[in-house]
């Protein structure tokens, strides 16, 4: 019996298994192959098949991307381009913003990468602020990219409004939705954190006080919802702290003046305000440039450092060390994580 006398459930259940350069080769041997092998069913049963372990994509300070497997090797991508921040990352795919401030999704594995067009709704780039997001609507099989925009400039018409601008990726079109219905801070531009199906970004209600929020923007049903802040945050200085996603989980990096150690709250349980862990970093890390990129076991996390190096945090010890990748310290202007995939645009939704 030859391999393709077997069942069609059969062979996606066999080549599901192998790593998606494996699944590359086997496309080259024959036509069959690559065609049962480039489905958008294959795909999906490729990515949902087996856990993924997440790697690490950095932005170097030539603006060059490369990648960081099992923390010690890296391998630098051909992907032309000045690269500048990465925004996200969802099933292998990975949205970056170059120094145009053009948008792209690219697959780190396959090397396909997909310029996402200008939505005909964007704001003159020169007049307003702009904050993305990036992640997957399970209920619609769709990835979306979510933008939140207002002008930087009072003398414009409805400069307070924040306008939230959504891209399906499967059919290729922007549409906005309704506006915010919270201030953001605007200090701190940072990316939307992805946690359970949901975007989230640090804001404040419309009201006296202007009392603090995380604002979830779930994917499916696109609209905003509230994330409880951890008990005791500092609510002056609240619009300068950073939210990332850390893991599975949200994680608020606080401001501390650049004095000071970084106090860092993690939220174990989503949507529980009692799930908050709180610990310090002391050492030479500035809050405002320091971020968490991925976990190392149970103990350990990477961040960029003020100097764009990496380093590695325990937070049982409490200890700091260089990241070591091919024999010596690692440095990155930015970075994310993301997991090897065979996902890409024009595959998904056909």
């Amino acid at each position: 019996m030859e391999l393709d006398d077997l069942p069609q459930e059969i062979l996606i259940n066999i080549f599901s298994r192998l790593p998606p350069k494996s699944v590359g080769k086997c496309r080259c041997l024959a036509k069959s192959y690559r065609d049962k092998l480039s489905t958008p069913h294959f795909i999906k049963s490729h990515l949902t098949s087996k856990p993924h372990q997440e790697n690490l994509l950095l932005i170097t300070p030539s603006y060059s991307i490369s990648t960081i497997k099992d923390d010690a090797i890296s391998r630098k991508l051909e992907l032309p381009g000045n690269w500048f921040e990465v925004m996200g990352s969802c099933d292998g795919l990975v949205l970056l913003i170059d120094k145009g401030f053009e948008k792209f999704l690219v697959n780190p594995i396959t090397l396909q990468q997909f310029k996402v067009p200008i939505s005909p709704l964007a704001l003159d780039k020169n007049e307003s602020l702009c904050l993305d997001g990036f992640g997957y609507d399970s209920s619609s099989d769709d990835y979306k990219i979510v933008t939140l925009t207002h002008y930087d400039t009072v003398n414009k018409p409805r400069p307070n409004d924040i306008f939230v601008d959504v891209y399906s990726v499967k059919r290729g079109v922007w549409k906005r939705i309704d506006n915010l219905p919270y201030d953001h801070p605007g200090v701190e531009l940072s990316p939307g954190a992805l946690v359970n199906g949901a975007l989230h970004w640090l804001a404040s209600r419309r009201e006296p006080g202007h009392p603090p929020v995380i604002a979830a923007f779930n994917l499916a049903y696109e609209v905003f919802d509230e994330i409880p802040a951890p008990s005791g945050i500092d609510l002056q200085n609240f619009n300068y702290n950073k939210l990332v996603a850390l893991g599975d989980c949200l994680c608020i990096i606080h401001d501390n003046q650049g004095d000071g150690p970084i106090n860092v709250s993690i939220m174990k349980e989503y949507g529980f305000e009692e799930s908050w862990t709180n610990f310090s970093i002391n050492g030479d890390i500035e809050w405002f440039i320091a971020k968490p990129l991925c976990w190392i076991g149970d103990e350990e996390v990477v961040w960029v450092s003020a100097e764009y190096n990496l380093v590695v945090y325990n937070w049982t010890s409490g200890t700091l060390r260089d990241m070591v990748v091919d024999g010596g310290p690692a440095m990155a202007m930015d970075g994310g994580t993301f997991v090897e995939s065979l996902v890409f645009p024009p595959f998904i939704g056909a």
